[in-house]
């Protein structure tokens, strides 16, 4: 196994890494942009399926799990940063064109998230039983309740502990390690394990990352969704670049 040297870095890292996915963007606008497009869309079906079935109050739930699973799908901005470091033009294909010797290792990945996943829908779903006395069928019914009555009160406090809990798993577990595996020929596990090593190498720059990523990400889910079209692929790019600034080791070492 593989040995990744992690690299100590500057507490205002994930600002340069912010504008270096602005950057990438810049370079390969209608491709970064359009990949985002397609979970905008994709979230929009979800939001409007769980209202027409009268389950709104799944939306945030469902909110929160495209977070835990979002750097699985981010790989399509990886392979576009990694196109534009080799010089190469950038098309749609490349985004979906992951080569057959690192497909099963992101795939196990995936699986990992997926399946923290669905661990939170089962805590969202006994929590929902064990505070809720009657069912909510708009979202706007439902958030009333969860800020005026105390029930409410104390399911969104215990909710967001398990939630924050989940996702900073999530994050450890994936902030370099999916496009390291775009990267370079390596394992899962050990990308997985120098994920986990730079979050604890350094944790005050990294908090301030998953920080940055929450904020921006829930900044435009409350504008209407539309922004993730943009904030996506930015963070997206950026988590290339924070992959970069933290591993020591070539890219073309084993």
């Amino acid at each position: 196994m593989a040995v990744i040297e992690i690299r100590d870095i500057r507490p205002d890292a994930p600002m340069r890494w912010l504008k270096a996915g602005a950057g990438d963007i810049a370079r390969a606008p209608f491709v970064s942009i359009g990949y985002g497009l397609i979970f905008v869309v994709v979230g929009a079906l979800v939001a409007a399926g769980l209202l027409y079935f009268g389950w709104g109050a799944w939306i945030p739930v469902a909110l929160a799990g495209f977070a835990l699973v979002a750097p699985f799908f981010a790989v399509g901005f990886y392979q576009i940063s990694k196109h534009l470091d080799d010089g190469e033009a950038v098309t749609f294909n490349d985004v979906w064109l992951v080569s057959g010797e690192k497909i099963s290792q992101v795939a196990f990945l995936g699986l990992l998230l997926f399946i923290l996943l669905l661990i939170w829908a089962q805590i969202a779903h006994f929590l929902y039983a064990y505070f809720v006395s009657q069912n909510h069928a708009s979202l706007m019914e439902f958030t009333s309740w969860l800020l005026d009555d105390p029930a409410g009160l104390s399911m969104a406090i215990v909710g967001t502990a398990i939630g924050a809990g989940l996702a900073l798993a999530a994050f450890s577990i994936s902030v370099i390690s999916f496009p390291m595996l775009i990267d370079r020929e390596i394992d899962a596990a050990t990308a997985l394990i120098a994920s986990v090593k730079a979050v604890r190498r350094n944790p005050f720059s990294l908090l301030v990352w998953a920080w940055l990523i929450a904020f921006w990400t829930t900044l435009s889910i409350v504008f209407g969704g539309i922004g993730l079209a943009i904030v996506f692929p930015w963070l997206g790019h950026a988590s290339w670049r924070a992959y970069q600034d933290l591993t020591e080791v070539p890219p073309t070492a084993d």
